[in-house]
């Protein structure tokens, strides 16, 4: 996928209002200083903020907007790692040589298929290829159900054309209308609790319903559920929740996964954000069910520091859960592949 700059350090074209950067006028605004070029060759990561017109996306890669166009169909949403080629006059997004050799021998319907799978960081299972690609054909074989479908595969939910269309809707909804969204499941949430509902039936009662704020929730249920054992969710699109104030709305995009370490079982929470003046922030918390970790990570300069002067009220706050709290470190620097596990010592 070719891919080029978008000018203008603040403002990101062809986003709606609710999508600008949002800026704090109470409050001086740090200097952005000159990000380095990417390395020609450099494994990148990103994810996808809006899909454009004849197959181009606005993506944020290593904490920069720009356009990009895809060979492959990607989600609003997605995280995508990709080869970094910048020898010629458009630097370019493109699979390893190693991924494109195993595309090379796969046929045409299979080589769709694992494009979704491998843009997420997933390996080329066979057993994937045939489950992914069977329910594929089943609903039409349209590009725009492979996104969804690699997704569902990646969490071991079903693959259903219901499931599909629910999860490209979810994720077409931008910062706005999440908000909105969540508000009113707040107030439905309320308004049920007082009137003396168990808490466990009001949350049914709003799935159960057939409107969009049922739709919603369900989206979100979807994207909540962890992913296979095996699978890094941070390369999979995440649920959104609400981390901004209500009149500026920001999303924060959160990730579920389970592994296992030294014969122990481990289960991961990720989030990653953006924040016009923090810039892209992500972190993870882990635990065996005896132990908790918590890695934040701040690409920004001045972000990395307020993290790590704050990072001492956090741990203040954690010390009072049933878990032995073993970590709560800040790092500063761009997002990198996560090995489960990394922050536990799951031999105590």
């Amino acid at each position: 996928m070719s891919i080029s700059n978008v000018s203008g350090p603040q403002i990101r074209p062809n986003l709606p209002d609710s999508q600008q950067p949002r800026i704090d006028a109470d409050r001086p605004q740090q200097p952005v200083r000159q990000q380095p070029p990417i390395p020609d060759g450099a494994v990148v990561r990103g994810t996808v903020l809006a899909a454009r017109e004849e197959g181009s996306y606005l993506v944020n890669v290593e904490g920069r907007t720009l356009l990009a166009q895809a060979n492959i169909q990607m989600l609003v949403g997605q995280r995508f790692r990709a080869i970094w080629d910048s020898s010629g006059e458009v630097p370019v997004l493109r699979l390893s040589e190693e991924e494109l050799a195993l595309l090379g021998r796969l046929s045409a319907d299979d080589r769709d298929v694992a494009g979704a799978l491998l843009s997420r960081g997933l390996s080329l299972d066979p057993k994937a290829l045939a489950s992914i690609r069977t329910a594929w054909l089943g609903m039409g074989a349209l590009p725009g159900q492979l996104a969804p479908l690699a997704e569902l595969w990646a969490r071991g939910l079903p693959m259903t054309e219901a499931n599909v269309q629910l999860l490209s809707w979810y994720l077409s909804l931008d910062e706005k209308k999440t908000s909105e969204l969540w508000k009113r499941t707040r107030t439905e949430l309320r308004d049920r609790l007082s009137r003396g509902d168990d808490p466990r039936k009001a949350v049914r009662s709003l799935l159960a319903g057939r409107d969009e704020l049922s739709d919603f929730l369900r989206g979100h249920g979807l994207l909540s559920s962890p992913a296979r054992e095996g699978v890094d969710p941070s390369f999979l699109a995440g649920a959104f929740l609400p981390a901004g104030e209500e009149s500026k709305p920001l999303n924060a995009r959160v990730s579920a996964g389970v592994s296992r370490r030294g014969g122990k079982s481990l289960w991961s929470v990720s989030f990653d954000m953006e924040g016009d003046r923090l810039g892209p922030v992500s972190g993870v918390v882990e635990t065996d069910g005896t132990s908790l970790s918590v890695i934040l990570r701040a690409e920004r300069e001045p972000a990395y520091v307020e993290l790590s002067r704050r990072a001492r009220h956090l741990r203040r706050e954690l010390e009072g859960i049933p878990l032995v709290l073993q970590n709560v470190a800040v790092a500063h620097g761009v997002r990198r592949l996560r090995t489960p596990g990394r922050g536990l010592d799951v031999t105590a």
